[in-house]
Order: structure tokens, then C-alpha cells, then sequence
């Protein structure tokens, strides 16, 4: 195959018409693709690999390329590199996408490769800009200039294009600052030396065609007008414009009338790097088309299955043309729409539009970790502001609701600090007893049931009295009643302490783990301090109703003292408003003598943006990334492994892995009875029957297409287990390496031959381990990987149960002012 011959079925297909709809193009086309397909599958074993997990066989007749399985654009930003179908001496080059929208793909091109890509390309435009070369006015940095470091990866780009120039100027200069500015005086004079009835071919990035060049052209009103049967041509798509919301319709009317053409001489070109050398340039139909040498599809997002025509779905392109690489049926991010409708201007092949691309995943959980440990100190707004205050539970006072959200906001804070000395008059034994009562109401109130297996239960029993106390003894030096009054320190009778409350404490909430939360308000309430709630806008009520539980409770002491839960009420606020209401999340954070922040990154930004009182607390809850660890003494017995699985199960699924103490990786050493493969074979079976008792949330689409994706990377290098409704997946390799979180019950399985070789992985954004291992190779792996900045170490099934200290922080240590009295002692 390397020595292609004339005769073969691709150059018979460049010999037939560029657009066509004849019957024998479309067997030429699937006898060239399955040429393809077949050198793929015997040349590339990751090919071989994912086409025998599809239960394709190359080699069978295809009927319909409906059969083929695409390959998602996600594999070739993950494995693009090592994807090569050719030897590596065969390879002339790599190319890499721009990657706007995140990590970049990556091909490798041969000469048969590249030879292909330049014909289809050339053929293709001759179609839309004639066979003849003509003067380029390219709007973009000169490569010659001193400024050609602006240029980056747009270049190559630039360098394929004009294969079709005769001659070429480059109109977008830039300042000593290196700021870029479109130089209309420059194009005059070029146009001027140019013959008068010369037509010439704009061509530029489609966002530089859009701020540089339209926006220049609105401010001074000029028109540069060009000969008749010109041309603007533009490329890489609309994704750096989607905040603009640009109305394609006017950018070409506008676009053109700089020029003095015609909308329709405005051709907006779409292509992708997986398939280099394809382009998709604008029909005067408004319409894209396929060309003699690709097809078009539509999938399902969620199921993937193809869509008939008319129907919104992603875009999947397939062709014979990649040689180096099996690009040949590639599966986008884009989504389009395919039309049966013949074109008007007889046109042959499929006709499409690109609407838009596939959002990606929204960032629910604790895994999008800051690169640094950063203190901002600008606040950011993105949309509109909305100032607009919802008080979800406050029973201090009435507020007036016909005031603005900032009057509203501070007679709340008002109102909090004056419920501080009534708090603070409180036996911390009756605070711990009605926080007991209220654990039981949560325990068995039907109401909240809906919660129990997303933390509740847990919550409940961490606070039981007992274990309150317990858990307050330790965060209080020893002693809980510290906070009631002066008492001796542990070690001296006559040195005394005492701890008071620092006074309001504010919690920023994350929506994905509200539960966590309450483990804050409840060590801040027997600290005795004042609570005001930011909820998230994912929160739908969920904490006011689980602080509605303290409504008509009430709990008398052993000493027979009684608070009630009604009285408690008053000394919380709970609140909602936007991230962009700048001056209410400013109030509360100068108004704040603590500062609680959950949650991911954006959660963390907001709040450390804030301006704060220098002696303000500041606690931060992540983000934070965890996985779990199996030795193989804990893999001699299936009986056991399967216990061991469920555990697993319950890590993974609890909040959905939206937590930071969620698993998204598990290492697990190889050679013990149980192997690995057997391992997820387990983990497969257990966690059906988790999702019975832990339900799963519902996806999203985008959501959906992550895991489709990050399947198919794993089809291609490791295996998958998993539901076929994508309600949880587990992806095994040999490869020792932290995949990043995908969530929605995702985990990452690592063969490794020593459990040790997983700490080079660990850093301080490493939250929680969940450990099976030996008990003295357990203790030897937590304090190398506590070295390394992991704070937690829990038993595997119990990684998500909140424990003090968290985040290596003693929550209580940190709500209260220590004094002393008559002392020091020396």
C-alpha cells in the first residue's frame, strides 16, 4: 500500500468529478475507504484493537457506511501522536489543530497522506475560485515581519492556501506594542500596482476577518473596492466569536460591502485537522456540500445512532483520504443538519450546515484544580449583572422587601450579629443536644429521604450527640465547654482558656455537595457563631429544607436548661444571589468575620476576589482531586474483591464524583489472585446494583458525549466496562498516570506492578486516598504521600465520610479566638 499504483481505487476516484451524484462515484468511494480501513486494521494495532471492540471487521462487505464506527476528534487529543499507521520514517510531518476550544488534536501525514490532502483541497477550490492563480490579500501578520511570532500555529494554514496565489500581500501589521491593526492604506497601494480588472482573493481567520478588518472598516466607513470576480475567503470557524453573537448573515453583508462585492462572494470555509486537505466552502444555497471524496452524517448525541435528514446532530465525516493515520471516519464536536433538498443552483452532493458546537460538560465537581495556589485580587463578571436578592430562611426580623437587595442584605447582617449575644449565652450542651435532635428528624423523617444516599445518613450519625461531642472535644483543645467559660488549660490547673466565637460566619456553598456544607454550619453553631448561607444556584432549596428541620425542636439539657430549635433559627440566614452581583457577595465578605468557601474553581475564585477584613478567616474547601489504592494482599480472595467492589462502587457513585473527596482514578497492583481485568469485571457487576441504591442523577447531552468520548479513547487503547446508558463506565490501562475527572460515575483503572509507583502522581491538590492496603504498607504509603501534600487516608467505601480534620484544617480550631487568664505560667 505504500506504493500506491495509478489504478487504485482512490486515484480512480480523483479522476471523477469533483461534486458528483453518479451511482459508480458511490461504490468507487466504498471501495477506496475500505481499502483504508483494511490497511488501517492490519497496519495499527490501536485500530485492530478498536475495530474488534466494535465487532468491526474490515474486511466484510460494507453496505451502508452507517456500519463504520467513527472515531471521536477526543481520541486524536489524546493518543494523536502515537496513532501513526506507517512506519515513523514514512512521517513528513504532525499537525496540530488550534485548539480554541481546549487540548489540541494531533495528526501524522505521510507523502501519500499529504499528496491526497493537497489534491482533494486543490480540486475543491478550483470549484469555487477558478483554476487560474490570482493576488492574495491575506489579513494576517507577514511571516517576514518582526512581528511573525503573532502568527503561532495560523501560518500553516495560511501556507496551504496560497498554493492558489500568484502573488501575496499581508495587511494585518502590528504596533510597537505588538498590538495587530488592519493597514487599509497598504492594501490601496498593493491593489494599485495589481492590472485594473485583476480579480484577488481576501483571505484571512474568520475572527480576524471579524475585529480587525470589519470592525476597522465600520469606524472609518471606507470602502476598499475590489475587482469584479473577487473573492473573500475565510477560515477556522466562529468558536472565538461565540461571544460576540455574530449574525452570519450580516458579518458577509457588511464583510462584503467593505470590499464593494457581492454577500455570496463571501465564503466561509469549514474543515478540521482530523481530516486536513477536506474543505466545506459556502454554496451561494447557504449551504455546505460534500465533495466525490467524503460523506456526510448525523449522530444521535446520547445514543449515537445516525439521524435522518433534517434532524440536529453531531457531525461525522467520512473519507478514504488519511493514509498515516485512521482518520477516515471521524465523529466532530460540531453539530449540524443534513438536507435531502436538491440545491438551487445544481450543486451535486450532500448539502449541510454547521450550527454549532457541542457544548462541553459543565465543570460540576472539585476536580477543575487551580494550576496555582493564586490570591486574586480582580473580580471578574461575565453576562448580565443581576443584583436581584432571594432570602431563602431568615427569621430574625421582617425584612422589607420593597427596599433595594443591598438595604435587604445589610439589615440582614444586622440582624444576625444582634442574635450573637443570645447564642453566645447558650450551654454548649444544649447547642450539641438539639443539633442531635435535629440528626434524628433527618434519620427518619420521610421527607428527606430523597437525600439519605447522597450523605444524609451519614450526616445524621456524625451528629448524634455522642459523636458531636466527641468531635467537638477534639477541635476544642480537649475540652468542649471551653467555649462556656474560662477552665484550666490541660496541663496547668492555674493557666486558663477559653474559646469565643469569632462572630459572622459566611458560607459560600457549592450546589454538588450541599451535605458537606452542613458539616461547617454545625461546628460554627457550637462554636457559637452567627451563620450567613450563600446557597449555589444549583442548590433548589435543599439546604433551607434541611435547616427547617430546627422549626418547633427543642431539647432540654440534664441540667434541665431548654433551647429551642425556633430560637436557633433566628441566629442563621440562608440567601441566593447571581455570581455577577458583585456588590452583594462584596457586602458579605466585608460584613464577615469568617469566610467558608466549597467547591471547585469558579467557587473559590468568587470568594478569594472579594475584599476582606485583614483579620478576617479565610477557609477554603477545595478544590481538590482523589483517588483510591489496592495492594495485592487485598486480592487473594473473590469472595472478598467483591466486598472490596462494592466499596469502590460506593465511593464512585456517592455525589456523583461531584465531591472532592471523590474517586476519579484507581491504582491497583497486578499479580494477586484476582487480576486487574477481573477486578473491573466485579466493579462492573457491583455497580448495577449501587445504582439501585444510590440512583443516578440525570445527564445532560453534553454530559453524555464527555463519556461517549472518553470511551472511544479507551477503545482504542485500554478496555471498557460499563452500562450501555452511560450511567457509569470504568476504563482500564497499564498506563500509570491521573486521568483528568470526567465525572458522572467515571473511574479510571491503572494496572501498576507496585502500589508505590502511584506517589509520583500525588501533590497538594490531592485531597483524599482510599486505602486498601496492609496495615504496615498502609502506614508506610501515607506517610510518603502525606510528604507529598495528600491530607486524607481513608478505608476504601469511606472516603467521603467527613472527618476532622478536613482539608488538614481543624474547622473549630479556626471559628474561635483562644484567651487566656493568669498567665503565662514561666
Amino acid at each position: 500500500m505504500n506504493n500506491m499504483s495509478e489504478e487504485s481505487y482512490i486515484e480512480q476516484l480523483f479522476n471523477q468529478p469533483v461534486y458528483s451524484s453518479d451511482f459508480n462515484s458511490d461504490e468507487l468511494f466504498l471501495k477506496a475507504l475500505q481499502e483504508e480501513l483494511i490497511f488501517h486494521y492490519d497496519h495499527n494495532e490501536m485500530y485492530k484493537n478498536f475495530c474488534d471492540r466494535k465487532n468491526f471487521n474490515p474486511r466484510k462487505p460494507i453496505s451502508s457506511i452507517n456500519d463504520i464506527p467513527p472515531v471521536a476528534v477526543s481520541v486524536f487529543k489524546n493518543l494523536g501522536y502515537g496513532l501513526g499507521s506507517v512506519p515513523a520514517e514514512d512521517i513528513k510531518l504532525r499537525l496540530q489543530s488550534s485548539a480554541t476550544s481546549g487540548v489540541p488534536s494531533t495528526i501524522v501525514v505521510d507523502k501519500i497522506t499529504s499528496r491526497r490532502q493537497s489534491k482533494a483541497m486543490v480540486k475543491v477550490m478550483q470549484e469555487f475560485i477558478g483554476k487560474e492563480r490570482k493576488p492574495f490579500l491575506v489579513m494576517d501578520i507577514d511571516p517576514r515581519s518582526e512581528f511573525k511570532a503573532l502568527l503561532g500555529a495560523r501560518f500553516a494554514a495560511i501556507a496551504g492556501y496560497l498554493n492558489f496565489a500568484s502573488k501575496a500581500g499581508y495587511f494585518l501589521k502590528a504596533d510597537k506594542n505588538g498590538l495587530s491593526y488592519f493597514d487599509i492604506d497598504a492594501i490601496k497601494i498593493f491593489l494599485k500596482e495589481l492590472p485594473e480588472e485583476q480579480p484577488v482573493v481576501v483571505f484571512g481567520f474568520t475572527y480576524i476577518m471579524y475585529a480587525n478588518v470589519l470592525k476597522s472598516i465600520r469606524e472609518t466607513g471606507e470602502c476598499i473596492q475590489l475587482p469584479k470576480g473577487s473573492k473573500i475567503i475565510h477560515i477556522g470557524g466562529w468558536k472565538k466569536l461565540e461571544s460576540e453573537k455574530i449574525d452570519k448573515d450580516v458579518f458577509n453583508k457588511e464583510l462584503s460591502a467593505g470590499f464593494g462585492l457581492n454577500p455570496t462572494d463571501v465564503i466561509d470555509i469549514y474543515g478540521f485537522t482530523e481530516q486536513m486537505g477536506l474543505n466545506y466552502p459556502d454554496c451561494p444555497c447557504g449551504c455546505k456540500h460534500t465533495s466525490s471524496y467524503v460523506r456526510v452524517l448525523t449522530r444521535d448525541v446520547v445514543t449515537r445512532d445516525v439521524l435522518p435528514a433534517g434532524k440536529e446532530g453531531m457531525l461525522e465525516f467520512i473519507t478514504p483520504i488519511p493514509h498515516s493515520y485512521p482518520g477516515n471516519a471521524v465523529l466532530t464536536d460540531d453539530m449540524g443538519i443534513i438536507y435531502d433538498e436538491p440545491c438551487p443552483f445544481g450543486r451535486p452532493g450532500k448539502r449541510f450546515k454547521v450550527t454549532g458546537r457541542l457544548k462541553k460538560a459543565e465543570i460540576r465537581g472539585c476536580g477543575d484544580i487551580l494550576s496555582n495556589k493564586l490570591t486574586f485580587n480582580k473580580i471578574y463578571t461575565s453576562g448580565n449583572v443581576d443584583n436581584s436578592l432571594n432570602i431563602q430562611c431568615y427569621k430574625a426580623a421582617d425584612v422589607n422587601l420593597s427596599l433595594d437587595s443591598k438595604s435587604q442584605l445589610k439589615s440582614i447582617i444586622e440582624g444576625l450579629k444582634k442574635q450573637s449575644e443570645w447564642l453566645r449565652n447558650q450551654p454548649v450542651d444544649a447547642l450539641i443536644g438539639i443539633i442531635g435532635e435535629a440528626s434524628k428528624k433527618w434519620l427518619n423523617d420521610s421527607k428527606f429521604s430523597d437525600l439519605k444516599d447522597n450523605g444524609l445518613l451519614f450526616l445524621s450519625n456524625w451528629c448524634s450527640y455522642n459523636h458531636l461531642r466527641s468531635v467537638s472535644e477534639f477541635g476544642l483543645r480537649g475540652n468542649v465547654n471551653y467555649v462556656d467559660k474560662y477552665l484550666p488549660f490541660p496541663t496547668s490547673d492555674k493557666h486558663l482558656l477559653k474559646a469565643n466565637a469569632r462572630g459572622l460566619v459566611c458560607h459560600w456553598m457549592a450546589g454538588n455537595v450541599q451535605i458537606l456544607g452542613l458539616f461547617a454550619l454545625v461546628q460554627s453553631i457550637v462554636t457559637k457563631n452567627v451563620n450567613l448561607i450563600k446557597v449555589s444556584a444549583r442548590d433548589n432549596g435543599v439546604f433551607e429544607r434541611l435547616i427547617s428541620v430546627f422549626s418547633g425542636l427543642e431539647y432540654t439539657t440534664d441540667k434541665g436548661y431548654t433551647i429551642y430549635g425556633d430560637d436557633l433559627l433566628k441566629t442563621i440566614a440562608i440567601v441566593y444571589f447571581s455570581r455577577n452581583a458583585i456588590e452583594l457577595g462584596k457586602m458579605i465578605s466585608e460584613h464577615a468575620d469568617v469566610r467558608i468557601a466549597w467547591g471547585g474553581r469558579e467557587s473559590v475564585e468568587t470568594v478569594s476576589n472579594y475584599p476582606s477584613r485583614y483579620d478576617a478567616e479565610t477557609i477554603i474547601f477545595g478544590p481538590k482531586l482523589s483517588f483510591s489504592v489496592i495492594g495485592k494482599e487485598n486480592l487473594q480472595d473473590e469472595h472478598e474483591v467483591r466486598k472490596l467492589a462494592r466499596r469502590v462502587s460506593v465511593d464512585v457513585s456517592v455525589f456523583d464524583q461531584t465531591g472532592c473527596a471523590s474517586p476519579h482514578n484507581l491504582f491497583i497492583e497486578k499479580n494477586g489472585i484476582v487480576s486487574p481485568e477481573k477486578f473491573c469485571t466485579l466493579l462492573n457487576e457491583v455497580m448495577q446494583k449501587t445504582e439501585l441504591q444510590i440512583p443516578k442523577p440525570t445527564m445532560s447531552q453534553e454530559q453524555i458525549s464527555a463519556i461517549h468520548s472518553i470511551r472511544g479513547v479507551y477503545d482504542f487503547k485500554g478496555k471498557v466496562y460499563g452500562s450501555n446508558n452511560m450511567s457509569y463506565t470504568i476504563l482500564l490501562d497499564d498506563k500509570v498516570e491521573l486521568d483528568s475527572p470526567v465525572y458522572s460515575r467515571v473511574i479510571f483503572v491503572h494496572a501498576v506492578d507496585d502500589i508505590n509507583d502511584s506517589i509520583k502522581y500525588i501533590n497538594e491538590d490531592i485531597q483524599t486516598i482510599g486505602i486498601a492496603l496492609e496495615d504496615s504498607r498502609a502506614k508506610e504509603y501515607a506517610v510518603n504521600a502525606s510528604k507529598k501534600g495528600a491530607a486524607r487516608f481513608p478505608q476504601i467505601g469511606r472516603m467521603l465520610n467527613f472527618e476532622m480534620p478536613w482539608d488538614g484544617i481543624v474547622l473549630m480550631d479556626r471559628l474561635v479566638k483562644w484567651n487566656t487568664l493568669f498567665g503565662p505560667l514561666c
